[in-house]
């Protein structure tokens, strides 16, 4: 692949990118990494964020280039780049054989649009379900988009088959709607070995023998961090672990809130905070059971890290999710919004180690084929290589 693909040259488009940190922004670095070590010239181009960071910098033999207007993370901000994304990729046409965009709410609709002037293929990633229907997920400008805007694209990656579902549904050919779904180090998220679990375990300060749950994610309302703590307060014996970062200046923030429930509660003894963890596969690995009670979900990526380590998943039963947790073989499954119904799922692998232990031994298995981020990510490259070629 590494000389075939020697001069092709990729620019992926993606509204954030580091220090952001999120399941979109991780797939499209990991993404643009495997390219980049395939063969490929990549260039990412993402909105700026804090004065701070600079305009093009390099990180870790990255080319990443921040271009629009200053911002945090918002959903507005996907939007306010579209100018600055459109004049980019005017101007530097000469320099990109095809445009990927992860995550393609605004960013795409400056790729598209750019179009007829670049000739260059658009490959347009979803990140989240709603987008090219114009439904109740996507923001309100993105209802403005007229679907056949977006149809102009020439390929859709759809990270889970819900996603797939509606793009097919709205009239996009068989043949430009593929499934590629955010993928995983296999390699790296794994089985953790006894006496690695127990390490991991004596730094958090648990006990060997103590029953963990563990949530990783954004401390955001759409995630159920609030349902699964009210959930909590009718389980016992057992410890919560509540990972992720605050989202700080977002309406959707409920770090705070979730902190100041645990107290008001009486939940301190049981429920933790770290915080955002930089690397969180030695913790899943030391965890027995992983929670991800999301309103909503597109795809749900900590719940298949937490497969690939063998640990078994109660998870909502809604987008996403449902592609690979199965109820009673890999994990758990309840209604979203519905703490009575997350709390006796929980319960049940709290109190029954056997179950525990039958859902964790298929747990890997039922990931390992689809959710491999080489065998993806190839499969990615092959799409970008396709378009780039049709276009030839």
């Amino acid at each position: 692949m590494r000389a075939d693909n020697a001069r092709l040259r990729i620019a992926l488009l993606t509204p954030f990118f580091r220090p952001v940190v999120g399941g979109s922004e991780s797939n499209a670095e990991r993404l643009a990494r495997y390219l980049q070590e395939h063969g490929f010239a990549v260039r990412v181009i993402t909105k700026r964020i804090g004065r701070e960071l600079p305009a093009v910098e390099t990180c870790d033999g990255l080319r990443v280039e921040r271009i629009g207007p200053y911002g945090e993370r918002s959903a507005a901000g996907k939007w306010r780049i579209i100018p600055a994304a459109l004049a980019w990729l005017v101007r530097q046409r000469a320099t990109y054989d095809v445009v990927c965009c992860v995550d393609y709410r605004g960013i795409g609709v400056a790729a598209i649009a750019a179009r007829p002037v670049t000739g260059r293929p658009v490959v347009l990633q979803a990140q989240t379900a709603g987008v090219l229907q114009g439904g109740s997920l996507a923001s309100r400008v993105g209802k403005a988009v007229p679907r056949a805007f977006y149809r102009r694209a020439d390929a859709f990656a759809c990270i889970s088959r819900d996603i797939e579902r509606e793009t097919l549904s709205c009239g996009i050919s068989r043949g430009r709607v593929h499934h590629l779904p955010n993928a995983i180090d296999m390699r790296h998220f794994a089985p953790s070995a006894a006496d690695e679990r127990r390490a991991v375990r004596r730094q958090h300060g648990l006990a060997d023998d103590a029953v963990v749950c563990l949530f990783v994610g954004r401390l955001s309302r759409e995630k159920g961090v609030m349902e699964l703590l009210e959930a909590w307060r009718s389980v016992s014996g057992a410890v919560l672990i509540v990972a992720g970062p605050d989202m700080e200046h977002h309406p959707w923030d409920v770090g705070p809130a979730a902190r100041a429930y645990a107290r008001a509660h009486g939940l301190e003894p049981s429920v933790r905070f770290p915080g955002p963890i930089a690397d969180v596969a030695p913790l899943i690995g030391a965890a027995d059971i992983v929670v991800q009670p999301s309103h909503f979900e597109a795809l749900g990526l900590s719940a298949i890290e937490a497969l690939a380590c063998g640990v078994p998943v109660v998870a909502t039963a809604t987008g996403g999710l449902l592609d690979f947790v199965v109820e009673g073989h890999n994990g758990l499954l309840c209604p979203p919004h519905d703490p009575a119904a997350l709390a006796r799922a929980i319960r049940r692998l709290v109190d029954d180690p056997s179950l525990r232990r039958r859902l964790a031994e298929r747990a890997r298995a039922s990931v390992r084929e689809d959710y491999d981020e080489q065998a993806v990510f190839s499969r990615f490259a092959a799409l970008l290589g396709a378009a780039a070629g049709r276009r030839q």
